[in-house]
């Protein structure tokens, strides 16, 4: 059954565990995403505001870490993620890859998904590839099964983004001759931290691709 953008949207937020992994927008319709980066300097905590100018939007922090403590070999460990697809060995698997964040966003007719990995001052090209790529086949399975069990289906439009501190000249040896997409995978869209700081998400310069 086919829903307009903004049904679609609300069934999404519904079906998906928002207690366990979502980050809503604060009083000033602003995302903040938040991770710390393990560097050679020590933990760094990034913080990227994204304004909400248009729509509804909400955040997936797909790394987010469990607080149980272990009790029993069949519980989590304290700080371990939990896995993206419980009834599957999570442990080195494809589908064990992930991306920092991932947000869904209310657009006017569409529904969008912005998959956004955080590094530091360095873009380790094959990493940011098979991360990214699993996000968004995560997007699908997410959709198919939503498709299956409630008939409710919509295209949308996805993008993925990789964010650094890399200087200009590091960040060019892995970006196409406009310094913007990955040269190892053009649908990647690379921004400086502070390039991206407090941008809108309708404003974000990403390739988007359709998933059906």
């Amino acid at each position: 059954m086919a829903l307009d953008a903004k049904g679609y949207f609300q069934h999404l937020k519904s079906y998906l565990n928002t207690d366990y992994y979502a980050i809503q927008p604060n009083m000033n319709n602003i995302l903040k995403l938040k991770e710390k980066i393990f560097t050679n300097d020590g933990d760094k905590e990034i913080e990227v505001p994204l304004l909400v100018e248009e729509g509804e939007a909400f955040a997936i922090k797909l790394d987010t870490k469990v607080s149980l403590k272990s009790g029993n070999s069949k519980m989590p460990n304290k700080n371990d993620h939990q896995p993206l697809f419980h009834f599957l060995d999570d442990q080195g698997k494809p589908w064990s890859k992930r991306c920092d964040f991932i947000i869904f966003h209310q657009h006017k007719k569409a529904v969008k998904v912005y998959c956004f990995e955080f590094k530091y001052k360095s873009l380790p090209a094959d990493s940011v590839v098979a991360q990214l790529s699993a996000s968004e086949l995560w997007c699908k399975a997410l959709q198919s099964t939503i498709k299956i069990y409630t008939t409710h289906k919509k295209t949308m439009k996805l993008s993925k983004f990789a964010l650094t501190y890399c200087d200009e000249a590091k960040a060019a040896t892995y970006l196409d001759p406009d310094k913007k997409f990955l040269s190892r995978d053009p649908s990647i869209r690379h921004y400086h931290y502070d390039e991206v700081s407090d941008l809108a998400l309708h404003q974000l310069d990403g390739i988007e691709l359709s998933i059906s």
